[in-house]
């Protein structure tokens, strides 16, 4: 893949030899969401002549469009498409138009291989960026990065960890959103929390970071459940909120949270407990409505959340997907800051070459609907963390943004 792109740049200097080939931005600008750029000058040896092709960027996206997590990847989809149209609308990337290609991986592991396997060998797309879950995560880092020694950007809230010299992350760590939120449950409610969520990766090592923290601030871990990802039985999370009585309880059970909220208001054991996630955005709450009054949640995007491009965001959202569609917390800001950085990181390095690119991207930032965002050297993203609140009415209200927060990732490259 790596030879034929050298090859058409080749070809690119020859023509320009013969006077063939002209490149360059028209230098338009778009209406659709007022955002701003900002970068941090990237280390010259980065910084390259500007590659000679008007071929378009390609950008991969694999995303949950289908199966239980679709309205988190449908959410992921529409976000990278508004991004990629409004750089289209301003000229591109170097000149270059920007074509993306999304996948639908139905939430299925072996799916999402195949489907990564394909925008890398096939498509010879540039970038990939997604999926949600973090089992298929693990496989488009080995497929992409490791083995197809090509960009990935991770746009969803997850676990931590992934150390690559290809891999960066657009989502929330769990250090960025446990560390504001459970000083603020533990004052209102009290110190013992029993720890709730589905039985993976993401929850368990959450868990693990959020207990340290969790002992720092004087609380106490009085219980600890896991249940699968999808399931009808709540009998053993009732019986441990019953028996250990919490003061709250801090859940990362994202695709069916509202039937075990209603197994446990149903069993009478909720009066007096607080809830606190790190998963429900907007789309979810709508399911669940004032069941799910008082709960809070800490994501790096709401409706309601405060920064100066918010509104103009979900204008052109809705604008373009309809009236009644509203993105998701999470993976939706993930999506659009990831493609945003991209861009930024190609124009700083002058080229797509995946190892230039990563090497320009780490320190740029980008001003997003919410704020400043910056890219450490651990390759997660440096964010503001909205905290939200459901009210009486079962809508999110604003409580507190918390900037510039650290991922507390350890990756050293």
């Amino acid at each position: 893949m790596r030879k034929l792109r050298a090859r058409v740049g080749l070809l690119a200097i020859v023509a320009l030899g013969f006077g063939l080939v002209s490149c360059g931005s028209d230098g338009g600008t778009t209406d659709t969401v007022a955002v701003t750029e900002e970068t941090t000058a990237a280390p010259e040896e980065t910084t390259a002549a500007p590659e000679v092709t008007t071929e378009p960027i390609k950008i991969g996206v694999v995303a949950d469009l289908t199966g239980p997590f679709t309205l988190y990847g449908t959410s992921l989809a529409r976000s990278a498409e508004l991004a990629v149209d409004e750089i289209n609308a301003a000229g591109g990337i170097l000149g270059r138009q920007v074509e993306l290609i999304i996948e639908d991986i139905a939430t299925d592991v072996a799916i999402t291989t195949d489907k990564a396997r394909k925008l890398v060998e096939s498509d010879m797309v540039d970038v990939v960026i997604g999926p949600i879950g973090s089992d298929a995560s693990d496989a488009v880092f080995k497929t992409v990065a490791q083995d197809g020694k090509t960009l990935t950007i991770y746009p969803e809230t997850y676990e931590g960890g992934k150390c690559d010299a290809l891999f960066f992350s657009t989502g929330a760590v769990p250090a960025q959103q446990i560390r504001p939120m459970l000083p603020i449950l533990q004052k209102e409610y009290g110190p013992k929390v029993l720890l709730f969520g589905a039985d993976y990766v993401w929850p368990r090592r959450s868990f693990e970071i959020a207990k340290p923290i969790i002992k720092e601030i004087g609380g106490e871990v009085v219980g600890e459940v896991y249940l699968p990802l999808i399931a009808d039985d709540f009998t053993e999370l009732v019986k441990a909120v019953r028996t250990s009585k919490p003061d709250y309880i801090f859940t990362l059970y994202p695709a069916i949270w509202g039937a075990a909220l209603k197994a446990l208001t149903d069993a009478g054991v909720m009066k007096g407990v607080g809830v606190g996630t790190t998963f429900l955005g907007d789309p979810d709450l709508a399911g669940i409505g004032a069941a799910a009054a008082g709960e809070y949640t800490a994501l790096p995007f709401f409706t309601s959340a405060k920064g100066d491009g918010v509104a103009a965001f979900l204008s052109a959202y809705s604008a373009k997907f309809g009236a009644d569609q509203i993105p998701s917390g999470g993976e939706s800001m993930g999506a659009y800051n990831a493609i945003n950085l991209y861009k930024l990181a190609v124009e700083a390095a002058g080229s797509t070459d995946d190892a230039a690119v990563a090497k320009a991207m780490v320190g740029l930032s980008f001003i997003s609907p919410t704020g400043k965002v910056t890219m450490e050297a651990s390759h997660h993203l440096r964010q503001t963390i909205q905290l939200v609140r459901v009210n009486d009415k079962g809508v999110y209200e604003h409580v507190q943004s918390f900037t510039d927060q650290d991922s507390e990732e350890g990756c050293s490259l």
